[in-house]
């Protein structure tokens, strides 16, 4: 059943035609002909001009960075975060429609991966939703085969125009990277035998669950997998991140492994966990993802991250 879902998920899907716009907008082929960093201060300008147009599009990034840097230092600077939040999210979206930047973009702190790999013990890379999605595929260049519980609109069909072009394209660039995808909901299982045969998988620290950690200064309800799954398979942990470079690039890097074995509980675990994406997020706050995005927190504010009302 698990490697049936793992073929299900790389199965090819058309995209229903969504008209010409569309299908220019998820072209690569003229991409080539626009630098970068014209490309980059082109979607920044749009998408300026559109929240100066509708308000509702700042609304939501203002809310989106109250929840995320609400009650710490940050916090006087949100309205300028706010305007920078939905221009960060464009850009980074960019990067999926350049593979010839993605198969480049730089990997710093690479040796804590591949000395974890070189363990013999399972591997958990743990990431949270900062800076372009794609951007952890380029991890495949130091792992064998690595799983990915994705959401689960990767093993549906693709809906009609860009939506769908790009959910091909995460498809393409995750296959292309040696990965394999299973369903998040109810992954545990499959995860734990993976990491039982000493496998590698990735996870994602940053969504909703059970258990009120620290992060970002105020309580917030956090999925507890990766440490659960880390002090049962006594599998190393190692956090990444994909964070901004210079003005229009980006970079992956990977932190100091953590060890279940160094901590007293599961708990212990995932607290320092959270510490370590907490100090990267603290830094680069526009780049995270919004945490009302769907599928997130049912509340998110200044005062915490709650999964029901």
């Amino acid at each position: 059943m698990f490697a049936m879902a793992m073929d299900l998920g790389w199965t090819p899907r058309p995209v229903p035609w969504g008209g010409w716009g569309a299908r220019i907008r998820a072209s690569t082929v003229w991409r080539r002909f626009v630098p970068a960093p014209v490309m980059l201060s082109l979607i920044a300008a749009i998408e300026m001009f559109a929240s100066s147009r509708r308000p509702e599009r700042l609304d939501a990034s203002r809310a989106a960075m109250e929840a995320v840097v609400g009650g710490t230092c940050s916090e006087a600077d949100i309205q300028r975060l706010a305007r920078r939040h939905a221009v960060a999210q464009a850009q980074g979206e960019e990067l999926a429609w350049r593979p010839w930047l993605l198969r480049r973009l730089p990997i710093r702190g690479a040796g804590h991966l591949t000395e974890a790999v070189a363990s013999g013990r399972g591997v958990i890379v743990s990431f949270v939703h900062l800076g372009p999605l794609v951007g952890r595929a380029v991890l495949g260049r130091l792992l064998p085969t690595a799983h990915l519980p994705v959401a689960e609109y990767l093993f549906q069909n693709n809906p009609p125009g860009y939506d769908g072009y790009r959910a091909e394209r995460i498809r393409r660039i995750l296959r292309a990277s040696d990965y394999r995808i299973l369903p998040a909901k109810g992954s545990g299982r499959a995860l734990r035998e993976v990491l039982g045969s000493a496998g590698i998988v990735m996870v994602a620290m940053d969504v909703p669950g059970p258990t009120p950690t620290d992060f970002l200064g105020k309580s917030v309800e956090l999925a507890n997998g990766t440490s659960k799954l880390a002090s049962a398979t006594n599998s190393l942990v190692v956090p990444i991140s994909v964070r901004p470079r210079g003005r229009f690039g980006w970079e992956v890097t990977v932190e100091t492994v953590l060890d279940p074995q160094d901590f007293p509980s599961w708990a212990e675990l995932h607290q320092a966990l959270a510490d370590v994406h907490d100090g990267v997020v603290t830094r680069h706050p526009e780049h995270l993802e919004s945490p009302l995005r769907d599928g997130g927190w049912a509340r998110a504010d200044r005062f915490g991250w709650c999964v029901s009302r």
